[in-house]
């Protein structure tokens, strides 16, 4: 922990020598959508059309001068047939750029894996990567954050609470997380990451009995037109830090997209899980991805998509198909 009160006194500090030359931006991005989803066997009021709020991003950045700024994002969502969430501060941080390509965040910021896999993949406004999707991981935590990029590797560092950015907390120790990615050549990269930790799961008198790990893995293809790649998760003890029963989950993401004009691209994905590998060995979970989008606008990006999701195991078979349009509004 010395290490993060070094690093918050050295940003107080920097702050204190900013510029008169500041920067305020504010910003706003919403993925909304209105689909189809129809299931079987299987009851739920989530049939039919609907509307979905699935992110209401308010984002306010300020750039104290060439190598301080901050960056504070809300975000909110409202899905079928809930309440929205209450406001979360999705980032609140400080960052300091250092030389060649270095840069350190103190605060609420993202979190290696995630932050580098959602930007390969793509298309985040109709889903999320499989890590997140599949709760796997979060995308960003409280902690300190360090980001090294280069032309050859690329590899970032955080030290964080464990305890995510919906409801902040501290545990009684922190946790790590950890990624690196080869640029084998232009748009070929090669990456691993991990996590260990207790994701604050040992908090006050809750014993710690196991260790949270996660090792993540991708090889991916990215240039102007094409996006092709694959992903792999595996996890440990997710959410059995402080309970004696032991499980371990993994699974298999894939992509691929081609932008055939200036405004207009197909993509397509598709995941395999193994939600819960000791306790239920049997449980396997599909999911397929299929679409077309059009950029409308620099404010407004509209996707035609069709999606399939297909869980069985030996107590049950589900199915759910969903047809739609997805929508991301920039302003």
């Amino acid at each position: 922990m010395r290490a993060s009160k070094i690093a918050v006194a050295l940003c107080f500090c920097g702050l204190g020598s900013v510029s008169v030359q500041a920067e305020t931006n504010l910003s706003s991005q919403l993925f909304i959508n209105a689909s189809n989803i129809q299931q079987k066997d299987q009851t739920s009021n989530r049939e039919g059309w609907e509307f979905d709020l699935k992110r209401f991003y308010l984002d306010f950045s300020h750039q104290f001068n060439d190598k301080w700024s901050a960056v504070v994002t809300t975000d909110v969502q409202w899905r079928r047939q809930q309440d929205p969430t209450d406001v979360w501060f999705r980032h609140a941080y400080v960052q300091r750029k250092l030389p060649n390509g270095q840069l350190l965040q103190l605060g609420v910021a993202p979190l290696p894996w995630i932050d580098y896999i959602a930007r390969k993949v793509g298309y985040r406004y109709v889903d999320p990567s499989l890590t997140p999707m599949n709760q796997f991981a979060g995308p960003t935590d409280l902690g300190v954050h360090y980001t090294n990029k280069s032309d050859g590797v690329s590899y970032a560092v955080s030290v964080v609470t464990g305890g995510g950015f919906k409801k902040p907390r501290v545990g009684d120790s922190v946790d790590v997380e950890a990624y690196a990615a080869l640029h084998v050549a232009p748009g070929l990269d090669i990456a691993v990451g991990g996590y260990r930790g207790a994701r604050t799961q040992d908090k006050d008198d809750a014993p710690k009995m196991n260790t949270a790990e996660r090792f993540n893995a991708s090889i991916n293809y990215q240039i102007k037109k094409m996006r092709l790649g694959v992903e792999y998760v595996h996890n440990n003890n997710w959410a059995q830090v402080a309970s004696p029963v032991e499980d371990a989950k993994s699974g298999w993401g894939s992509w691929a997209s081609y932008r055939y004009a200036p405004k207009h691209s197909v993509f397509v994905r598709y995941d395999t899980t193994k939600p819960s590998r000791r306790l239920n060995p049997s449980y396997e979970k599909d999911y397929v991805q299929i679409g077309w989008d059009w950029k409308v606008s620099p404010y407004l990006t509209l996707a035609v998509v069709g999606k399939r999701i297909e869980e069985s195991s030996v107590s049950f078979d589900r199915e759910s198909n969903e047809l739609g349009l997805w929508s991301m509004w920039n302003f």
